[in-house]
């Protein structure tokens, strides 16, 4: 059975495409659930910024559920971040005719900060769920590239009319082996860079 939050929101996702991601419409939506104004703020105290917590958390739920469902310590750390993202995207296939309107909202200037915030935890989210324990540098790295992967990946999705996802599928594979690979080679790089200063560094105390 569904929770009354539960209820609103997926009103306020069909109310959406045709009046807009904005508190009025939130109320609209909740007066045809005969859902008062003080009980939609008991509810959701900060109206649609709520909502969208709301929809997040399922989400992240949802995706949490699906990928521990299979056995995933055998895959790649790449083929992991891919899982997730599919599944994240999957799962979202009810929000695909709000999203535009909801993307209005989080691009105006006074919601710019609260919105790369929100997609730097949603970042954040995948790789854990993926099992990265980083806690160097790369701890940054990865979740700047990912959240660049994973708004490309909106956009693509947006338009994508092909069965089963398969467009969107495709474009996650590609941007996920290009981030990972670049990566690997700025390792690589990395360790050279460190060898060289060391032997630099031998040869002058050597000299010394």
């Amino acid at each position: 059975m569904k929770s009354k939050q539960e209820k609103i929101v997926n009103q306020f996702i069909k109310d959406v495409p045709k009046f807009g991601w904005s508190r009025d419409t939130l109320l609209g939506s909740a007066k045809k659930l005969k859902v008062s104004t003080s009980n939609l703020a008991k509810e959701f105290p900060n109206f649609e910024a709520d909502i969208l917590k709301f929809i997040i958390s399922k989400n992240n739920y949802s995706v949490e559920k699906s990928y521990k469902s299979f056995n995933h310590e055998r895959l790649r750390m790449r083929d992991r971040i891919k899982t997730i993202l599919e599944l994240k995207f999957e799962n979202n296939q009810y929000l695909k005719d709000s999203l535009p309107e909801m993307l209005k909202s989080l691009l105006r200037p006074g919601n710019i900060i609260s919105s790369l915030k929100l997609l730097n935890q949603n970042s954040d989210f995948i790789w854990n769920l993926a099992g990265d324990n980083s806690n160097d540098f790369s701890y940054y790295s990865k979740r700047g590239l990912l959240s660049i992967v994973y708004l490309s990946t909106l956009i693509y999705w947006l338009n994508d009319s092909s069965e089963k996802m398969m467009g969107t599928k495709s474009f996650i594979s590609r941007a996920v082996d290009n981030v990972v690979d670049g990566m690997s080679k700025l390792k690589q790089l990395s360790i050279l860079k460190t060898l060289a200063q060391n032997f630099l560094d031998k040869k002058n105390r050597t000299a010394s």
